[in-house]
């Protein structure tokens, strides 16, 4: 049996709520190969109700982000097997007229830069409803990152998106600890304790911190100001990221101010990545 991407489908298999929604930019294919399907399919396996919403329309009434209601633990969010910006655009930036991960191979049927589209959304809809981003897109934006696109230095994903959490890398085993964390509902405690997530967070918590555990990165406004800055922490996340056992936690200010920066519960100021566990 498919996990269900309709109300009918949910009332079908006796569910009055869903623990967890997945939105993803690409079709639903219960195949490894795809890891939404993956991931709802471990989320199941430990007993929580998940269903997934493929590829949703973000330019209608946007009632494919309202058709199953909110979740009991949260929103996952996925761009899909391949950036969105990738899946759209060549390196000379011209359109693509294809999407392999759609049915036909048709194109348009994700927006440019899905994550935060879909995030944002969501965030509108329903404000008090944690949101999860993940995948390859949320991955390579975690930190102050070049957008190839745009040809300018962009600062974490989650101060642009309004995501509450991001899971990064190879994340089927890290969503299993962030389900069970949030059981009893969002507990920032318990989740940043969870290797492999990135969250947002302010100055209190850079103080409670062992001097000696968090390695403090060039601020976003110090990378936009000097290239170097930005250099040096590519040089320290790729470092950190291949070390067999990495214990540091990485820390960056984003001192962002805009609309979609504060439609997270916490305000914007320094941001934190738990390293990968071997």
């Amino acid at each position: 049996m498919f996990l269900p991407t309709t109300i009918k489908e949910v009332r079908e298999r006796g569910w009055d709520q869903l623990d967890v929604i997945l939105f993803s930019g690409d079709a639903y294919i219960d195949h490894p190969a795809f890891g939404a399907a993956v991931v709802g399919r471990l989320l199941e396996a430990e007993g929580y109700r998940v269903a997934i919403v493929p590829q949703p329309n973000w330019r209608d009434d946007l009632r494919d982000f309202r058709k199953l209601g909110a979740p009991r633990l949260f929103f996952g969010i996925s761009g899909g097997s391949m950036d969105s910006m990738v899946n759209h655009y060549t390196a000379n930036l011209r359109l693509r007229h294809d999407d392999a991960y759609t049915p036909g191979g048709k194109a348009g049927f994700r927006p440019d830069r899905a994550v935060t589209v879909y995030s944002q959304i969501l965030k509108r809809l329903y404000p008090h409803v944690p949101v999860v981003i993940g995948g390859i897109e949320a991955s390579l934006r975690r930190l102050t990152h070049y957008d190839y696109w745009s040809d300018a230095l962009k600062p974490s994903i989650l101060a642009e998106s309004g995501a509450d959490l991001l899971i990064y890398g190879m994340g089927e085993r890290v969503v299993q600890q962030v389900a069970r964390a949030m059981r009893n509902g969002y507990n920032a405690k318990l989740l940043r304790k969870i290797r492999q997530v990135a969250f947002l967070s302010d100055e209190s918590y850079v103080a409670r911190l062992d001097p000696a555990a968090p390695i403090r990165l060039r601020s976003y406004e110090e990378c936009l100001a000097d290239k170097t800055a930005f250099g040096e922490n590519f040089t320290v996340i790729e470092t950190q990221s291949n070390l067999m056992e990495p214990t540091a936690t990485l820390s960056q200010s984003h001192f962002v101010s805009s609309a979609n920066c504060f439609a997270s519960p916490r305000s914007v100021k320094p941001f934190f990545v738990r390293k990968i566990s071997s």
